[in-house]
């Protein structure tokens, strides 16, 4: 078959739109919704990743604001493990790189790479 005898017709693909129009209200519904409750005045690890969540940051802050408004005391830790090089000032380099710092988010960000041995039995 030549390229001149090809019959060609057009097809278009639709992608769904499956955004989220209110990332931090609908990051607060779905905690209000799981029942979880945070007690006055405990502290709370809020975990971030380098996983190539979007909206990171905005999540994270939802979360931040969330259990800061039950009167609890949030921080955030890293939970990655290679990235950064290993180590707790390239982790909280790649959180700033995801808009994640002490200033953006309002809370400590505690990165370490200290390792507590647990005794077995």
């Amino acid at each position: 078959m030549r390229a001149d005898e090809l019959k060609m017709i057009s097809i278009v693909q639709h992608f769904p739109d499956d955004r989220i129009d209110n990332i931090s209200q609908i990051t607060r519904e779905e905690i209000e919704r799981s029942g979880v409750k945070f007690q006055k005045g405990s502290r709370i690890a809020i975990t971030a990743g380098s996983r190539g969540i979007s909206n990171i940051a905005t999540i994270i802050k939802a979360i931040v604001d969330h259990v800061r408004s039950q009167g609890a005391y949030p921080f955030i830790i890293p939970a990655m493990g290679s990235h950064g090089g290993a180590t707790a000032q390239g982790q909280r380099k790649v959180l700033e790189h995801y808009g994640i710092t002490e200033e953006t988010m309002g809370v400590p960000i505690v990165s370490s790479m200290d390792v507590v041995s647990i005794p077995s039995d």
